[in-house]
Formats: C-alpha cells, structure tokens, sequence
C-alpha cells in the first residue's frame, strides 16, 4: 500500500530506500508522417509500445509533453515503467499552466519525478 517513497542520496535515486537503475527511453508517440503535438498519441499507442518495452527491458519513459490520461499511465505501470514526465516544455507557455496538469496525475504510482522543459535551445 501507499505511494512510494522517492529520495535522491548523493548521486543515487532511491525508491523505498532501494536504488532504481533506470533504463528508459523518451517516448513521443507520433505516427511516421505525423507532427508534433497535433499527432501526439499516448492511448493509442500505449498497448503495443508499452509491451515492447517491457520486452527490451524498459523501465522509464521520459515524455516531451505531459501524460494527464490515467489509462495511459495505468499501462505503463502494469508493466513496470515508471514515467518521467515533461511539464512546460515551451518557455513561452505560462508556468501557472503546469498547476493542474500535475494535480491531475501527482499521485499515481507510476510518476517518478518531472522534467521542466525540452530543447529550450530551439524557443
């Protein structure tokens, strides 16, 4: 039961006290033709991708724009991937809008941590 302890000791992330080796791959599910973020797809995609990961023996997604869908995030973590989520990844954006994207997920068990933009190099 309860939410998972996550903790940074020196240069070791920690859940419940145990070190994770993280093994993740950033995933932008866009079909071949697509543009982001208009072809974004995370239901659509989550099933099939989320296996295959599974199989190559992924256990974390790094993503460019937020998952906020709970289905999304429940497939993920029945299949043991921990997801690093991307909030605010345009600096333009104003940053009040990632309040309630990260209330809408805080507490799902498979949120490790969050990332704060993307290639600001390019805004």
């Amino acid at each position: 039961g309860g939410a998972a302890r996550i903790e940074v000791r020196g240069r070791q992330l920690l859940v419940d006290g145990r070190p994770i080796h993280l093994k993740g791959v950033a995933w932008n599910p866009v079909k071949k033709g697509g543009r982001h973020p208009d072809g974004l797809d995370f239901l659509g995609t989550v099933a099939r991708d989320a296996e295959l990961m599974a199989q190559a023996g992924i256990n974390a997604v790094r993503t460019y724009s937020t998952i906020t869908d709970r289905r999304v995030l429940d497939a993920l973590w029945a299949r043991g991937i921990w997801v690093v989520n991307g909030l605010y990844s345009y600096g333009g954006t104003p940053a009040s809008s990632v309040v309630g994207k990260v209330n809408a997920v805080k507490d799902h068990p498979s949120i490790l941590m969050w990332t704060i933009g993307n290639e600001w190099n390019y805004n």
